[in-house]
C-alpha cells in the first residue's frame, strides 16, 4: 500500500512540474510577443529555473523564444553584436532539441537567422566602406556563423582582418577556409539596374537576367567567372607568417601557394626573401637562377633581384641586376634610382675616414684623395639621378639627392635650374 502511494505521489509531482513548465512557457511566450524586454527576460528566467527537467520539445521552445527576443532587439538596432551572439547560441540549441526540421519553430528560426544575416552583412559593408575594418571583419564572420554555407563571408572576414592589421584573426579565418577546402571560384550573370546604377547579380538565372534587360529595367548584361581564391588565401597566410618571423610555417605555406600558383612572381620573390632573412643563401641562389632561367628578359624580376641582393649586402650582384634591368627597360625609374643609391653607399664610410684624418701634411694629402673619390661617386650617381628626373620630374627623392650633389660639386647653374623646375 505504501509503495503504491509513493508511486502515485511521484507521478503527481512530475505532472505538477510539467504543468509549471507549460505555464511558465506560456507566460514567456506572451511576454516575448509583447516585445517588452524587461518583462520577457524575467519570464524567460522563470522558465530557465525549471528547464532541467523539461522535455526536449519544451527546451526547444524556450530557446526559440530566447532567439526570437534577440531577433526583436536586432530589428530595433539594440545591442546588435551581443544579440547576434545570443541568437546564434539560441538557434543552435533549437536544432539540438527539435529533431523535426520542418517544425514551426525551426522554420521561424531559419527565417529570423536569414533576416539577421542580411542585416549583419549590410552593416559589415558599411563598416568596410567607412574603414572600420575590425568591425567589418567581426560582422562578416558573424554572417558566416549565421549561415555556414556562405563561406564567402568567412573569406571577407579574413580579408578585412588583414586591412585592420589583425593578423591573428586573419590567420584563424584563412586556416579555417583551408580546412573547409574553400575555393571561391564561381560564375554568375549580372546586369546594371537602371534606377540605381548598381550591378545586380542574378546567380545562375540567365533567363531572369535576360528578361529584365528585355523589359528595359536593366542594361549591360555580363557573364562573370571568378578565379579560385585558394592561391590568394595560401599566399596571404604565408606572408603573415613571414611578417611575424615564423619562417618554418611561412615556408610550408609559400611552397603550397607556389604549387597552386607557380607563375606568381611576387610569391617567388617572397620565397627568395624568406631565404635571405633566414640566411639560407644556397636556396636563395637556387631560386634566383630558376627565376632568371624562366624569365631572362623580365626587367621587373631583375630589378627585384637587385633589391633583395642589396638588402642582403650583395652590392656587386645588386649592381649587375639593376644594370641588366636597365638594358632591357631604359625607362625603369626605380632601377636608375636604386642604382644611384647603391653607388652612393660608400659615401658614409669615406666621410668618416675624412673626418678622422690627422691635421698634418700626410692627413691633408689623404684628405684630397678621399675627396676626389667622394666627388667621383657623386658624379657617377648624378648621371643616374638625372635619368630618373628625365623620366619622372616629380620623383622627390631623386630631386632632393641631386640638389645635394650639385651643392657638393658646386654646380650652381645646374642647382638653380633644378630648383626652378621643382618649385
Amino acid at each position: 500500500m505504501n509503495r503504491k502511494y509513493v508511486y502515485l505521489l511521484s507521478a503527481l509531482m512530475i505532472s505538477g512540474a510539467s504543468f509549471a513548465q507549460k505555464k511558465e512557457l506560456k507566460e514567456a511566450e506572451k511576454a516575448v510577443k509583447k516585445g517588452n524586454l524587461t518583462e520577457a527576460q524575467a519570464a524567460l528566467k522563470n522558465v530557465e529555473a525549471v528547464l532541467g527537467s523539461a522535455t526536449n520539445e519544451q527546451k526547444a521552445t524556450y530557446y526559440a523564444l530566447q532567439g526570437n527576443l534577440a531577433y526583436q532587439q536586432i530589428e530595433q538596432d539594440k545591442n546588435v553584436d551581443a544579440n547576434v551572439e545570443l541568437i546564434l547560441n539560441s538557434f543552435k540549441k533549437v536544432n539540438e532539441f527539435e529533431t523535426n526540421k520542418n517544425s514551426k519553430i525551426v522554420k521561424q528560426a531559419d527565417e529570423e537567422i536569414k533576416a539577421v544575416a542580411t542585416k549583419v552583412v549590410n552593416q559589415a559593408i558599411e563598416d568596410n566602406g567607412s574603414q572600420n575594418y575590425k568591425g567589418a571583419s567581426r560582422r562578416f564572420n558573424q554572417a558566416f556563423l549565421l549561415n555556414p554555407t556562405d563561406t564567402i563571408y568567412l573569406y571577407y572576414a579574413a580579408s578585412t582582418a588583414i586591412n585592420a592589421k589583425d593578423y591573428e584573426t586573419a590567420v584563424k579565418h584563412y586556416e579555417q577556409l583551408i580546412d573547409l577546402d574553400y575555393n571561391g571560384s564561381e560564375s554568375y550573370y549580372t546586369a546594371v539596374e537602371k534606377a540605381s546604377g548598381q550591378v545586380q547579380s542574378f546567380g545562375n538565372d540567365s533567363k531572369m537576367r535576360d528578361l529584365m534587360v528585355k523589359q528595359g529595367t536593366h542594361t549591360d548584361p555580363k557573364f562573370v567567372k571568378e578565379d579560385s581564391k585558394k592561391p590568394e588565401i595560401v599566399k596571404n597566410l604565408a606572408l603573415i607568417y613571414y611578417q611575424e618571423g615564423k619562417y618554418d610555417e611561412a615556408e610550408k605555406a609559400i611552397v603550397a601557394a607556389r604549387a597552386a600558383n607557380p607563375d606568381d612572381m611576387n610569391l617567388l620573390l617572397t620565397h627568395m626573401d624568406l631565404y635571405l632573412k633566414s640566411n639560407n643563401m644556397g636556396k636563395y641562389e637556387e631560386l634566383a637562377k630558376a627565376a632568371l632561367a624562366k624569365n631572362p628578359n623580365d626587367d621587373v624580376l631583375l630589378y627585384n633581384l637587385g633589391v633583395t641582393s642589396y638588402q642582403a649586402g650583395k652590392y656587386k650582384e645588386a649592381k649587375e641586376y639593376y644594370t641588366q634591368a636597365l638594358r632591357i627597360n631604359p625607362k625603369s625609374e626605380n632601377a636608375y634610382l636604386n642604382l644611384a643609391i647603391l653607388k652612393l653607399q660608400p659615401d658614409e664610410e669615406i666621410t668618416n675616414k675624412m673626418n678622422n684624418l690627422p691635421l698634418n701634411a700626410a692627413g691633408n694629402k689623404q684628405y684630397e684623395e678621399l675627396l676626389k673619390q667622394k666627388h667621383g661617386i657623386y658624379r657617377d650617381a648624378m648621371n643616374d639621378l638625372e635619368k630618373v628626373i628625365s623620366i619622372n620630374p616629380n620623383n622627390q627623392e631623386a630631386v632632393q639627392t641631386l640638389k645635394n650633389i650639385y651643392r657638393a660639386l658646386e654646380m650652381n647653374d645646374k642647382l638653380k635650374a633644378l630648383e626652378a623646375k621643382s618649385n
